[in-house]
C-alpha cells in the first residue's frame, strides 16, 4: 500500500453500464486527484462467489435477449419494494460477510458500489457484520430507479437525475441521504478525437459512417435487422459494426460491399467519434458516451423500462430516435445524414453538462474519501 487513501469501486460485470461508470468514475479521481489510488473490482466474481456470479450473468444476458422479461420483472418488484429489499438482504447475506471481511483488511477510504445487489450487501455488511468503510451508492439509472436501489439503510446515494431521485425517495431512501450530482463518463469520450482525425486513424472513408453497436453480449435481434436495413439504403453508409461476443454474426458480416466487423474493441471512443450516427440498444451508458462526443442515436431496442426512459430523453432533446422499425430508421438516418441536424446534436449534448457532471462527480468522491459525505445533501443540476 502506497498510504494513499484508496477508493474501492465494487461493481458487476453484467451488462456494460455498471462497468463503464465504474471506469468512468475512477478514471475522473485519477486524472483530477492524484493523491487517490482507485481500484475497480467485478466484486462478487473476485471475492470467490462464482456460481452466484455466473447465474446472475447468465439471467442478465437471457433477459438482453428477451427483453419482455427484464421490464416484467421490474414492474413485479417494483409493485413490491419492501419485499424485494428483504428477499435481496437475505440472499446476499454470503456475499456481506465476505466483502465485510475482506474489505476490513483492505481498509478502503471509501467504497462506491453501483449495482442494487451490492448496495444492499454492503450497506447489510455495514450493520450487521462491522463493516468500517464508509460506503457510498452510486444508481446508474440515469432517468429513473427501480425497487433494486429500495434499501433504507443506504449509507449515501448519488444519483444522475431528479426524476431518478423522486423514484428513490418514493420507494424508501431517506431524501437527506440521496445526492443529486450527475452521470459520469469515461474520459476517452470526454476527450475524443475530431471526426475527421478518428477516421484517418481507423482508416475509413471521409462519408456518411453508421456505427451499430451490439454490446458486449453481441445480442439482438432487431440491430441484426437494422444492418439490413443500412445496406439497403440509398444513402449507401459505410457501416462499422460492434458485435461483441457475437462472432457468429461478425463471421457473417465480414464479406459484405461497405460493413466493417469488429468483435470486442478497446478503443471504442475513436469509433463513436467517427462516425455520424451511433445505432444500437438504448444501454445508458453507451447512449451517454455517445452523446459526451456529440453523436445522435437511433435506438432500434430497449431492454429495462430504465432504457424506455432514455429513449424518452433522446427524443424529447432531439438527440436522437426510437426507431424498431426498418421504415422509421431509414427517415431517421436520413435526417440525421444532414450536416445541420448533426451540429444540432453537437450543440445541444454540450449543454448537457457531462464533462461537469463527471469533474462534479470526481470532487465529490475525494471529499468523501478525505474528509466524509457532505452534512447536506447536494443538488446539483444533474441531467434534466
Amino acid at each position: 500500500m502506497s498510504g494513499k487513501p484508496l477508493v474501492f469501486f465494487a461493481t458487476l460485470a453484467a451488462g456494460g453500464g455498471h462497468v463503464a461508470t465504474a471506469r468512468a468514475m475512477a478514471q475522473g479521481l485519477e486524472a483530477a486527484h492524484p493523491g487517490i489510488e482507485t481500484a475497480v473490482s467485478d466484486y462478487m466474481n473476485d471475492l470467490g462467489l462464482t456460481e452466484q456470479d455466473r447465474r446472475h450473468k447468465e439471467s442478465w444476458a437471457w433477459m438482453l435477449a428477451h427483453p419482455w422479461s427484464a421490464r416484467y420483472g421490474q414492474r413485479l418488484i417494483d409493485t413490491f419494494p419492501r419485499l424485494t429489499n428483504r428477499y435481496h438482504r437475505l440472499t446476499l447475506d454470503a456475499l456481506a460477510r465476505r466483502a465485510a471481511a475482506h474489505l476490513n483488511e483492505l481498509k478502503p477510504s471509501l467504497i462506491v458500489v453501483n449495482h442494487g445487489w451490492l448496495m444492499v450487501a454492503l450497506t447489510r455488511a455495514q450493520r450487521r457484520y462491522g463493516l468500517r468503510a464508509r460506503v457510498v451508492t452510486f444508481a446508474t439509472e440515469p432517468l429513473d430507479a427501480s425497487a433494486l436501489w429500495a434499501e433504507p439503510d443506504a449509507e449515501r446515494v448519488v444519483v444522475p437525475s431528479g426524476a431518478a431521485l423522486g423514484d428513490l425517495v418514493r420507494l424508501g431512501v431517506p431524501e437527506q441521504r440521496v445526492d443529486l450530482i450527475g452521470y459520469p463518463v469515461q474520459g476517452a469520450f470526454l476527450g475524443a478525437p475530431g471526426k475527421a482525425t478518428a477516421r484517418a486513424a481507423l482508416g475509413l472513408d471521409e462519408r456518411l459512417t453508421c456505427l451499430v453497436s451490439l454490446g458486449g453480449e453481441g445480442v439482438g435481434s432487431r440491430a441484426e435487422r437494422a444492418i439490413q436495413t443500412l445496406l439497403e439504403h440509398p444513402l449507401k453508409p459505410h457501416i462499422v459494426v460492434v458485435t461483441g461476443r457475437n462472432a457468429a454474426l461478425r463471421e457473417r458480416l465480414e464479406p459484405l460491399e461497405n460493413v466493417r466487423a469488429l468483435g470486442f474493441v478497446t478503443n471504442m471512443a475513436d469509433y463513436v467519434a467517427a462516425c455520424d450516427v451511433m445505432i444500437g440498444k438504448a444501454g445508458p451508458a453507451s447512449v451517454m458516451e455517445a452523446l459526451a462526443v456529440g453523436r445522435p442515436v437511433l435506438a432500434v431496442s430497449y431492454a429495462g423500462l430504465n432504457e424506455a426512459k432514455v429513449v424518452r430523453f433522446l427524443e424529447r432533446k432531439q438527440l436522437g430516435a426510437y426507431v424498431p422499425r426498418p421504415a422509421e430508421l431509414r427517415e431517421a438516418l436520413s435526417r440525421f445524414a444532414e450536416v445541420p441536424a448533426q451540429q444540432q446534436v453537437t450543440d445541444t449534448a454540450k449543454t448537457l453538462g457531462i464533462n461537469e457532471m463527471t469533474r462534479d462527480l470526481s470532487t465529490y468522491l475525494a471529499e468523501a474519501a478525505t474528509q466524509g459525505f457532505p452534512e447536506r445533501p447536494l443538488r446539483l443540476r444533474g441531467l434534466e
